[in-house]
């Protein structure tokens, strides 16, 4: 298979800029255009952005009938129960009470976080380790976690002692039931749950009906339908680099798109830049010429989960599993000069790319 190359390769300098282009609409017998509704708040450490665009199709039934406020307290609740059950900031939390157990103790998840587990542990084994949850102990002592920020690099001791207790094959779920065979393991699922989140905001809004809208949870979102004018959502890559700039703008057709990146979250110790990404087999964070990937996927947190893990690659290893593995990818590449870069997508992702 050849590589295809977007009309720009060579950028001076990821995250999305939306590009939500929202059109009013003039429904039959209403006097006043229909604005798109738009929620906005907090959530998991970020923002979140929910726009639902009117249709001339359903949006008069729809709007007589939903209560507005209704649906974004059933959003809001949406989010809370993910975050109540996935955080590691929360002492109570499902995933807290979890990685406090002994090992051998099983526990049984409840529906969301068994469905979050489930795919973690299976992109786990597709990717042979480059996406590893377990990675809770080296995401802390890295200072990316509740602790905060660090003065210094881990030791290798410390990295090595923690290495026995990291690994996603010390996980075991059966059925419903999920246990660990190490003692001081944890989990960290950060890589997942907040594209899980954005899936779950997604059945809830169209639980009401809905079939034209974006969600965006940070840099992890989800389109259904079009815009209120019948084009596509269209979504900017932005180039990792302080100066930002749109590096390829992307059409989304029913289906999500997560990024991730080595340059919006990071720490600067005795001068040198360390990635929030860690990579499973040093434990430290990674460090190569692959600068961001973005993943086109049905389900976000399949697409969170995938661009984690093909970053945590390197670009050679990450171009050669998504070529294979038929994923919808993007990657942003350093070059040999500071400050100049490449781009890369496979097949199916420039099916995406706006002409």
């Amino acid at each position: 298979m050849r590589h295809k190359w977007p009309k720009r390769s060579v950028l001076k300098t990821t995250l999305f800029v939306v590009f939500s282009g929202a059109v009013s609409v003039l429904l039959p017998g209403c006097e006043k255009p229909v604005q798109p509704w738009v929620f906005t708040g907090a959530t998991m450490g970020t923002q979140y952005q929910v726009t639902i665009e009117p249709n001339a199709a359903n949006a008069g039934e729809l709007l007589a009938n939903t209560n507005k406020s209704e649906l974004e307290q059933a959003i809001i609740n949406a989010l809370d129960v993910v975050n109540q059950s996935m955080s590691n900031y929360i002492a109570d939390s499902e995933l807290s009470q979890f990685n406090r157990l002994p090992a051998g103790q099983a526990v049984v998840l409840s529906p969301d976080m068994l469905l979050v587990m489930r795919e973690a542990l299976q992109i786990s084994e597709l990717s042979q380790g480059a996406f590893d949850v377990t990675l809770g102990k080296a995401i802390r002592l890295w200072g990316f976690a509740e602790d905060g920020r660090i003065s210094e690099q881990p030791s290798a001791a410390v990295l090595a002692d923690i290495s026995e207790s990291v690994g996603h094959r010390h996980l075991s779920l059966e059925g419903d039931r999920l246990s660990k065979d190490v003692a001081g393991l944890e989990v960290n699922l950060s890589a997942i749950a907040k594209g899980y989140a954005v899936d779950k905001v997604a059945e809830v809004i169209a639980a009401y009906g809905f079939t034209n809208y974006l969600v965006s949870i940070g840099g992890e979102l989800r389109a259904s339908g079009v815009k209120a004018d019948n084009t596509p959502w269209r979504l900017g890559i932005e180039k990792p680099h302080v100066t930002g700039g749109v590096a390829e703008i992307v059409n989304l057709h029913n289906e999500a798109i997560a990024t991730s990146g080595d340059y919006r979250n990071y720490h600067i110790i005795d001068g040198q830049h360390f990635s929030h990404t860690i990579n499973p087999q040093t434990l430290k964070p990674v460090y190569h010429k692959l600068a961001s990937v973005s993943v086109l996927a049905p389900k976000a947190s399949t697409a969170d989960a995938l661009a984690t893990a093909l970053l945590s690659m390197g670009e050679e290893k990450a171009v050669s599993f998504a070529k294979r593995h038929n994923i919808a990818a993007f990657f942003i590449i350093r070059g040999e000069k500071t400050g100049d870069y490449r781009v890369y997508a496979t097949d199916l992702f420039m099916d995406n790319l706006a002409e």
